[in-house]
């Protein structure tokens, strides 16, 4: 180095010093020793700059290959990324999509909830009002007639006739066309008959001959309105109800009572205790 730093200075000053000496007159040459020291350390120092150069250009070629692999990478992974998001997208719209399902699904069970809600609220209140009904005996205003028909006859069955001569009138007016409506009138003749109310027995069982004349129960309720006019002592008037039952009524289940108590009467006719008329 201390060679090369000499040849660099000599570069430097030698054509100076040239000029001097050959402005003065002198003239300096350089020994063939040292030219060829000098000559040699050039050479040196030239291969010592290639191998730096080739080292250089060695290390910058594999800098290159690695940025290269790293830029193939990035794209690599970008390309994975892309994918990754892309299917990422797709799982999103596809949550989505079930979470709009589900809550559609809630939405109609929580509809179908509160109808089933409303009808069973419904039902409980009829529930309570019928059982209402049978705890009291009494129907309700909206009763049906067979509501009606089951709260008359539980009445009757328990001889509360009172109760059920009102339940059973409320039947047949309001129902006058319905399948119970000649039995409610039967059976209000029957709790007069039971009442001992002979007058107003024989009403009953006359409305049910006006209005169903061949009602099932209608030649039953003749032979009672027969029997209620015998306790009336009117002879005439039961012998006339059993005059029906004989002639529209002739195949009736009480025919043959009929017919023995019309014997009878006709025999108690002659006694003015028995028969007024």
């Amino acid at each position: 180095m201390k060679q090369f730093a000499w040849f660099s200075l000599c570069r430097v000053a030698l054509p100076a010093l040239l000029a001097a000496v050959v402005g003065s007159g002198c003239f300096w040459v350089t020994t063939k020793s040292e030219g060829k020291s000098l000559r040699h350390d050039v050479n040196d120092l030239s291969g010592r700059v290639t191998e730096k150069e080739n080292d250089l250009t060695g290390k910058v070629n594999e800098l290159k290959g690695v940025l290269d692999e790293a830029t193939k990478v990035l794209k690599r992974n970008s390309a994975d990324l892309g994918a990754d998001v892309d299917q990422l997208r797709s799982d999103v719209r596809n949550a989505n999509g079930l979470v709009t399902s589900i809550n559609a699904s809630i939405n109609e069970l929580r509809a179908a909830h509160d109808s089933y809600r409303k009808q069973s609220d419904a039902r409980l209140d009829a529930l309570d009002q019928r059982l209402t009904q049978l705890e009291s005996g009494k129907p309700a205003s909206n009763a049906s007639p067979d509501e009606l028909w089951k709260l008359g006859s539980a009445a009757f069955e328990s001889a509360r006739y009172t109760d059920a001569l009102d339940i059973f009138k409320r039947l047949y007016v309001a129902f006058p066309t319905h399948e119970r409506a000649d039995d409610a009138m039967y059976f209000r003749g029957q709790c007069y008959t039971n009442l001992k109310d002979w007058e107003k027995a024989i009403g009953a069982y006359q409305l049910l001959q006006e209005k169903f004349p061949d009602g099932p129960l209608t030649d039953d309720g003749l032979y009672f309105a027969a029997l209620a006019a015998q306790n009336l002592k009117l002879c005439s008037e039961a012998r006339a109800y059993l005059s029906v039952i004989k002639t529209k009524h002739p195949k009736s289940n009480v025919i043959k009572q009929a017919t023995d108590l019309d014997a009878q009467l006709k025999k108690d006719a002659k006694t003015k205790a028995k028969c007024s008329s």
